[in-house]
């Protein structure tokens, strides 16, 4: 164990290094090419902008309508315990600390000791938890990167987008709006996770309500010490008067006592006073404020006043911070998505209604039928669920009562917290229609489908349902009672597309390709029908489940599909990655908004890539590399006699399942089917024995089989990754997981399999597959060497290998062990490391 937790903490630090070295690199960058902006920042995106001739008034349209919402989930791929990832934070600021000034020998001596004891507090620590941690342990870990990082971060964005703004418009004040939302499904991603209960949900809102005021109430208070201009000096604050005088009515002996302190010193009053009401609103005093709308009036009549009376320059800094995290965080740092599966909704109105005799076998009938059993009853004012639920099962009785939290929720402080209920598992229009019944019967809606305070997001993800997602969207946006449901929410339609699941079921390519068609279909069918689109993009940290650079994703969606408005899921190590370090933080958003920004504009009025005609334009090209690429895929993995078996058997998947990295299980269910298996310990898994198969498999059949040895074919695919920014991004990513496959090492897990001789016949078949992919790669890319456009990943990578070798020999041989019988609780807690060394080594492995 002293060699697994002596690899593991280096890759931990190094990990750190790379990061600082990262950041170093951009920064020298920015110098070497100034005055021009850097690629991928604000400024270079409001430069391209403005010299590709979008106008002032068109780009004030665009930041209107933008808006950019990372959402950060609790899905198990993060094996770190939050007090190690504390200790790194530390570590890691002493190490931008030196870098950033020149210390002298005596600030350095000080930065060495603190960085040798927090390294010496990581090595006297556990690395795995005990226990799972707990629905309000995962919202907790959220709300840190919330108060530690993105709180302070988020001002500097907005102060470097205005920059950029005026700098590339010069005389145009453009308003910037609070395009950047954070999102969470800690505490209400309910799908296949028993311990989200209705009350985990409650807690959960209760939680960050109350973390986000206090931080507020902090804000404010600082400003009451800050802002201390003299009326004698600067004159009377007219626009003060309503903060004083509601101040003074709410809290009259604090009134009393700030008018005997600070009599010539209004400003101190006002922060006082509402200061003293975000406290009265944390107690639940009904003098606090009922909204943040309220807190940023009372704010910005600061800000106007000290505009008119000569404290512009206070206006425009911290009280302007102070405004832009209200704006941004709300009163519970961000709004908590609702997930639950199709099934659970379906299941419980057909309960309902065969117990109150109304229709027989529901959820079997054509889906046509269906829709309109569902039409009727959201039309009707008559309610059909008895306020009484007492006699229908628990299922049905948990999911009625999920409802009837959310309308409780909804209409008492946690309003402005809870938007969207996003359906996973959908499949036709009837899945959708099924939520918004619940929410006519639990008062979220009114009958007929108004006045709607949820929005309702399908998840479509698995190979049909997305590619009937274009059809699905359009049947329910001809439903009248759906269609007043979107116009209570602004005629706007969130639609979700999964990564993962799409990818189990495909492939790599078939998946990515699948996502690109549906969202080009997406667009055309909101469009012909007037709403607008939103889409959220559930991605994962590794290539099988969505991941890469995030600039190059969003600058790959297919033209159109953008229009402002971003969601992307933040999932298990990537959140760390991204956010606990404020200067990771902002490069990391910064990209993301710059990318929306260009996407939003740029490639709106461009022709699309892939639109042509003939069986070599791209979309027939991609359809028949899709075609051969999942026939391929799913040869292997759901048709071939024994998969199963030898992929339970060379990966450590049973052994993830027992890790405490999350709070929900591995499977939905107790079926031994890859069907039924979680897409992310199933990509979790293959990246433990570095085979990596969803980031790769069935795409070098699929090449082989459209090209063969024809030339132009050859050329076209070249010509195709030349041009195609979709086509270029998929390449790259599949290069950057087959540079961390290694089929030496997977060889060796092959031990664990007691069928030797199926083990060894599939394994072939990977491997025959591995190597016609990297062949078929640097054929079309044209590049020697894997990851040959990205240089520092590739030595990264290549440093690496050695120092995860031996964790791979030690966990085949502790995995041998244990399933051999040796239960001892050092060979488990051994395996646990291993699982653990060898995530932080690939870092990006769920």
């Amino acid at each position: 164990q002293v060699l697994v937790r002596s690899l593991t903490r280096w890759f931990q630090l190094v990990n750190l290094a790379e990061d600082n070295e990262r950041l170093r690199r951009l920064r020298a960058r920015e110098l070497a090419e100034a005055p021009a902006p850097r690629r991928g920042s604000l400024r270079d995106a409001v430069m391209r902008l403005a010299a590709d001739g979008v106008g002032v008034e068109a780009l004030e349209r665009l930041l209107a309508r933008a808006l950019v919402s990372p959402v950060m989930t609790a899905h198990p791929t993060e094996a770190r315990r939050r007090t190690t990832l504390d200790k790194l934070t530390r570590v890691f600021t002493v190490l931008r600390g030196l870098d950033e000034r020149r210390s002298t020998p005596e600030a350095e001596a000080v930065a060495t000791s603190r960085l040798a004891a927090a390294v010496q507090e990581l090595w006297g620590s556990d690395e795995i938890r005990a226990v799972s941690p707990s629905v309000l342990d995962e919202v907790r870990t959220g709300i840190v990167y919330m108060t530690s990082t993105l709180v302070d971060l988020v001002p500097r964005l907005y102060r470097e987008l205005e920059a950029a703004i005026g700098e590339a418009y010069p005389g145009h004040e453009l308003p910037v709006p609070p395009l950047l939302r954070f999102g969470s499904w800690m505490g209400g991603d309910r799908d296949g996770n028993p311990f989200v209960t209705p009350e985990a949900t409650v807690e959960t809102l209760r939680t960050m309500r109350e973390a986000c005021l206090r931080l507020l109430h902090g804000r404010v208070i600082a400003l009451a010490e800050r802002v201390s201009l003299s009326s004698r000096l600067v004159g009377e604050a007219a626009a003060l008067e309503p903060v004083l005088l509601g101040g003074a009515e709410r809290f009259e002996e604090l009134a009393a006592a700030l008018e005997l302190r600070n009599p010539e010193e209004p400003y101190r009053r006002a922060f006082s006073l509402i200061a003293r009401r975000v406290r009265a609103t944390v107690e639940g005093d009904a003098e606090g404020y009922a909204a943040p709308t309220e807190l940023l009036t009372e704010l910005r009549a600061c800000q106007q006043a000290l505009r008119e009376g000569h404290g512009s320059a206070v206006a425009a800094g911290d009280v302007q911070d102070v405004i832009r995290q209200v704006e941004v965080f709300g009163f519970h740092f961000a709004r908590l998505d609702i997930r639950e599966h199709a099934d659970v909704h379906r299941k419980a109105l057909a309960e309902i209604l065969s117990v109150l005799g109304l229709v027989e076998d529901y959820a079997v009938r054509p889906v046509a039928e269906r829709v309109a059993i569902l039409v009727r009853e959201i039309e009707t004012r008559r309610p059909l669920i008895p306020a009484d639920v007492s006699g229908f099962s628990e299922p049905t009785r948990n999911a009625v009562e999920t409802f009837r939290m959310l309308h409780e929720q909804c209409a008492g402080d946690h309003g402005d917290a809870l938007l969207s209920y996003i359906v996973s598992g959908t499949e036709g229009p009837a899945d959708v229609l099924e939520v918004l019944l619940l929410m006519k019967e639990c008062r979220l809606a009114d009958a007929g489908g108004g006045g709607a305070r949820l929005r309702i997001v399908p998840l479509f993800e698995a190979g049909e349902t997305l590619a009937a997602g274009a059809q699905t969207v359009g049947t329910l946006v001809g439903v009248p009672c759906y269609r007043r449901m979107l116009a209570a929410l602004g005629d706007e339609q969130e639609i979700m597309v999964g990564y993962s699941d799409s990818n189990k079921d495909g492939g790599y390519l078939t998946a990515q390709w699948a996502l690109y068609r549906a969202e080009v279909d997406l667009v055309r069918v909101t469009r012909a029908a007037g709403v607008k689109l939103r889409l959220f993009h559930g991605r994962g940290g590794t290539v099988g489940r969505g991941g890469g650079p995030s600039y190059d994703a969003i600058r790959a969606q297919p033209p159109g599909s953008v229009d402002g408005q971003v969601r992307i899921t933040e999932q298990g190590e990537v959140v760390a990655a991204k956010y606990a370090d404020a200067e990771l933080a902002r490069r990391n958003l910064e990209t993301v908004l710059a990318a929306t920004l260009e996407a939003s504009t740029i490639d709106a009025v461009a022709p699309d890539p892939a639109a042509g005609g003939g069986p070599d334009d791209p979309r027939a090209v991609m359809s028949a590399l899709s075609h051969s690429a999942e026939a391929a895929y799913r040869s292997l993995v759901y048709d071939t006699e024994g998969f199963v078996e030898v992929f339970r058997a060379i990966t450590p998947i049973n052994e993830i399942a027992q890790l405490n990295i999350g709070s929900r299980p591995s499977s939905r269910t107790a079926s031994n089917r890859i069907e039924d298996l979680r897409a992310i310990p199933w990509v979790f898994s293959w990246s433990q024995c570095r085979i990596m198969l969803p980031g790769w498999y069935g795409a070098g059949h699929a090449f082989e089989s459209w090209a063969g040895l024809d030339p132009a074919r050859i050329n076209r695919l070249r010509h195709l990754h030349e041009t195609w920014p979709f086509l270029r991004t998929v390449l790259s990513n599949m290069g950057m997981v087959l540079a961390k496959s290694d089929l030496t090492i997977a060889h060796r897990y092959l031990q664990l399999c007691d069928d030797r001789g199926l083990a060894e016949g599939i394994f072939a078949r990977i491997a025959a597959e591995h190597d016609r992919t990297v062949q078929w790669w640097h054929r079309i890319t044209g590049h020697d060497e894997l990851l040959a456009d990205n240089p520092a990943l590739a030595r990264s990578i290549r440093n690496r290998f050695p120092y995860l070798d031996p964790l791979h020999h030690q966990q085949v041989e502790l995995l041998r062990r244990y399933r051999a019988g040796d239960t001892d609780e050092l060979v488990q807690r051994g395996i646990h490391l291993t699982i653990n060394g060898i995530a932080t080594g690939l870092r990006n492995s769920g």
